[in-house]
Protein backbone atom coordinates (compact mmCIF):
# COMPACT_ATOMS: atom_id res chain seq x y z
CA UNK A 1 0.00 0.00 0.00
CA UNK A 2 2.47 2.48 1.24
CA UNK A 3 4.78 1.62 -2.29
CA UNK A 4 1.16 2.80 -4.36
CA UNK A 5 1.23 5.53 -2.37
CA UNK A 6 4.72 6.48 -3.23
CA UNK A 7 4.53 5.60 -6.72
CA UNK A 8 1.20 7.88 -7.06
CA UNK A 9 3.58 11.04 -5.66
CA UNK A 10 6.15 10.38 -7.83
CA UNK A 11 4.20 10.26 -11.00
CA UNK A 12 2.43 13.39 -10.12
CA UNK A 13 5.82 15.05 -9.08
CA UNK A 14 7.01 13.81 -12.21
CA UNK A 15 3.75 15.23 -14.08
CA UNK A 16 3.33 18.39 -12.36
CA UNK A 17 6.99 19.74 -11.56
CA UNK A 18 9.04 18.29 -14.11
CA UNK A 19 11.55 21.29 -14.99
CA UNK A 20 10.59 23.07 -11.48
CA UNK A 21 13.67 21.51 -9.04
CA UNK A 22 13.17 24.38 -6.30
CA UNK A 23 9.34 23.63 -6.47
CA UNK A 24 9.27 19.78 -6.51
CA UNK A 25 11.91 20.05 -3.55
CA UNK A 26 9.14 21.84 -1.70
CA UNK A 27 6.42 19.93 -2.07
CA UNK A 28 8.89 16.79 -1.61
CA UNK A 29 10.00 18.49 2.16
CA UNK A 30 6.30 19.23 2.80
CA UNK A 31 5.10 15.70 2.23
CA UNK A 32 8.62 14.34 4.23
CA UNK A 33 6.85 16.39 7.63
CA UNK A 34 3.57 14.83 7.62
CA UNK A 35 4.38 11.74 9.37
CA UNK A 36 6.32 13.44 12.08
CA UNK A 37 3.73 16.11 12.80
CA UNK A 38 1.20 12.44 13.11
CA UNK A 39 3.41 10.86 15.67
CA UNK A 40 3.81 13.75 17.61
CA UNK A 41 0.54 14.40 18.08
CA UNK A 42 -0.14 10.78 18.80
CA UNK A 43 2.40 11.38 21.50
CA UNK A 44 0.62 14.53 22.76
CA UNK A 45 -2.33 13.00 23.13
CA UNK A 46 -1.13 10.32 25.06
CA UNK A 47 0.66 12.21 27.49
CA UNK A 48 -2.33 14.58 27.89
CA UNK A 49 -4.19 11.35 28.91
CA UNK A 50 -1.65 9.92 31.18
CA UNK A 51 -0.91 7.05 29.65
CA UNK A 52 2.89 7.77 28.54
CA UNK A 53 5.22 9.72 29.99
CA UNK A 54 8.42 9.54 28.00
CA UNK A 55 9.34 12.53 27.37
CA UNK A 56 12.47 12.10 25.11
CA UNK A 57 10.26 10.31 22.31
CA UNK A 58 8.82 13.72 21.91
CA UNK A 59 12.28 16.06 22.03
CA UNK A 60 13.06 13.24 19.84
CA UNK A 61 10.52 13.46 17.26
CA UNK A 62 10.34 17.22 17.28
CA UNK A 63 14.46 17.76 16.99
CA UNK A 64 12.83 15.39 13.56
CA UNK A 65 10.26 17.87 11.85
CA UNK A 66 12.47 20.86 13.29
CA UNK A 67 14.83 19.25 10.56
CA UNK A 68 12.13 19.52 7.73
CA UNK A 69 10.88 22.85 8.58
CA UNK A 70 14.79 24.30 8.33
CA UNK A 71 14.87 21.76 4.81
CA UNK A 72 11.89 24.03 3.74
CA UNK A 73 13.64 27.36 4.85
CA UNK A 74 16.92 26.71 2.83
CA UNK A 75 14.40 25.58 -0.37
CA UNK A 76 12.62 28.92 0.37
CA UNK A 77 15.95 31.04 0.33
CA UNK A 78 17.07 28.93 -2.89
CA UNK A 79 14.35 30.04 -4.49
CA UNK A 80 14.51 34.06 -3.48
CA UNK A 81 18.28 34.06 -4.04
CA UNK A 82 17.82 32.29 -8.02
CA UNK A 83 14.85 34.64 -8.16
CA UNK A 84 17.07 38.01 -8.10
Amino acid sequence: MIRLLVDFLEFVLNAFYRKRLYARFYVLETVARVPYFAFLLVLHFYESLGWWRKSDWLKVHFAESWNELHHLLIAESLVCINWH
